[in-house]
C-alpha cells in the first residue's frame, strides 16, 4: 500500500510539473496563405513583410517551464524554415534557439529564413541578374517552431508562392 502511494505521488508530481507547450504560428491569422510574386523578386517580398502586408504571429501557452528572476516562464524556441520548389525540398535552415515568454507576439521576417532561402534559388550573381531574382515555379515555405526541452506542439505555417 505504501509503495502504491509513493508511486501515485511521484506520477502526479511528474504530471503536474511536466513542461508542456501548446501553440501555433499564424500568417495573416491563418495557417496557410498563397502569394503571387509577379516578378520573382525576393526583395519585394521582404518589403511586403516589412510594411505589414504579411504578418507572422507566434502564440503559445505553457506549464512548468523554467522561471526567470521575475517569476516569468521562459522557453527556448528553435525556428525551422523549409523551402520546396514544385513539391521537392530544396533547402532548410534551423535557427539557433532563442528565449521567449509565453503569449502572443508578432515576429519579423528576419526571425525566419524565407528571403534567404528564396534568394539562393536564383542564378549566380552576374551583370544581367540582380540578387534575389527567383526563377519561375511554385514554392512552398514551411515554418515550424520547436520548444527545446518541452512537450507539446506548436502548429506550423505554410506559405505558397507562385512566380
Amino acid at each position: 500500500m505504501k509503495a502504491l502511494f509513493i508511486t501515485i505521488t511521484l506520477l502526479l508530481t511528474t504530471l503536474c510539473c511536466a513542461q508542456s507547450i501548446d501553440g501555433k504560428l499564424l500568417i495573416n491569422n491563418s495557417s496557410k496563405i498563397e502569394i503571387k510574386l509577379k516578378d520573382g523578386n525576393a526583395v519585394e517580398l521582404f518589403k511586403q513583410f516589412k510594411i505589414g502586408t504579411y504578418q507572422v504571429k507566434f502564440i503559445f501557452e505553457s506549464k512548468g517551464l523554467p522561471l526567470d528572476e521575475q517569476n516569468r516562464q521562459v522557453a527556448l524556441v528553435e525556428f525551422e524554415t523549409t523551402l520546396f520548389k514544385d513539391g521537392k525540398q530544396i533547402g532548410t535552415v534551423k535557427r539557433k534557439p532563442m528565449p521567449f515568454f509565453p503569449g502572443e507576439m508578432l515576429e519579423p521576417v528576419e526571425s525566419f529564413d524565407i528571403i534567404h532561402l528564396l534568394s539562393k534559388t536564383g542564378s549566380k550573381l552576374s551583370a544581367s541578374a540582380y540578387p534575389g531574382k527567383v526563377p519561375p515555379g511554385k514554392y512552398e515555405v514551411r515554418i515550424s517552431a520547436n520548444v527545446i526541452g518541452g512537450k507539446g506542439t506548436i502548429a506550423p505555417i505554410s506559405i505558397i508562392i507562385f512566380i
